[in-house]
């Protein structure tokens, strides 16, 4: 019995070996991957970028008082602020869409000769609205012209949603044209590119469509509303990429 168990063992291990020798055979000696072949870099610097139609808005305005009376120039802006605040509910706005985000009473600081025409207080109280809707833009310049109210600044910008999907069109662009470059410069150089070995993609620019108060135009007679063009909004990335390259 024993030597029949030695002898089933002995074939076991024989068919374990032939299997083993099988794999072995079938199994190109030698073989390795491109990268693994790879023993050049090439290295582009590429930009890519992409637009949008703006879907948000800020508008900052300013109530702007003068006066030798502090307590003066503080009544005249709260007048001035209260005016906007009933215009801005006209237009459906809540504090929710609109705040606070300057507000000062001081003596302005001038050289001593050119104090003569200057007011000895100066108060400021601005706010800023902010708009899902950009159309309403020429609303909210309206209803703070009507109120007395400096327009200082309009900017055009993007959601979250729509930024992240601007910024992945334009890291892919990037990245194609850092391909293209690397293919060019490969084959122009007798080599063969492979796959990317590192990627830094660091800077990143989002371009706000934006008007300061002196570049805005000023409504026609035969206007009654305010139109502010949009433009587009532009999100660019840069990239470096370093590929790995076979001659």
């Amino acid at each position: 019995m024993r030597r029949e168990g030695l002898a089933v063992l002995i074939i076991l291990v024989s068919l374990l070996a032939m299997t083993l020798v099988g794999v072995a055979v079938v199994s190109p000696i030698g073989a390795q991957s491109p990268d693994a072949a790879a023993d050049r870099v090439v290295s582009v610097e590429a930009t890519g970028g992409a637009s949008a139609v703006p879907d948000r808005a800020a508008v900052r305005v300013r109530a702007v008082a003068e006066g030798d009376d502090p307590g003066a120039v503080r009544d005249e802006l709260a007048a001035e602020t209260d005016t906007l605040r009933s215009n801005f509910e006209r237009l459906g706005l809540s504090e929710d869409d609109y705040g606070t985000d300057e507000y000062r009473v001081r003596s302005p600081r001038v050289p001593p000769r050119e104090s003569e025409n200057v007011p000895a207080f100066r108060g400021v109280h601005g706010f800023e609205v902010t708009l899902e809707d950009p159309d309403r833009v020429g609303a909210v310049v309206d209803a703070a012209a009507d109120a007395d109210v400096e327009v200082d600044t309009i900017e055009f910008t993007l959601s979250d949603a729509v930024r992240t999907d601007l910024r992945e069109e334009a890291i892919a662009n990037a990245m194609s044209d850092a391909r293209a470059q690397a293919d060019a410069i490969a084959r122009n150089g007798d080599l063969h590119v492979t796959s990317a070995a590192s990627v830094d993609a660091t800077q990143r620019n989002v371009s706000p469509v934006r008007y300061e108060a002196a570049a805005m135009a000023t409504p026609t007679p035969e206007s009654a509303d305010t139109s502010v063009e949009t433009g587009d909004v532009a999100v660019e990335y840069a990239v470096e990429v370093t590929y790995n390259a076979t001659a």
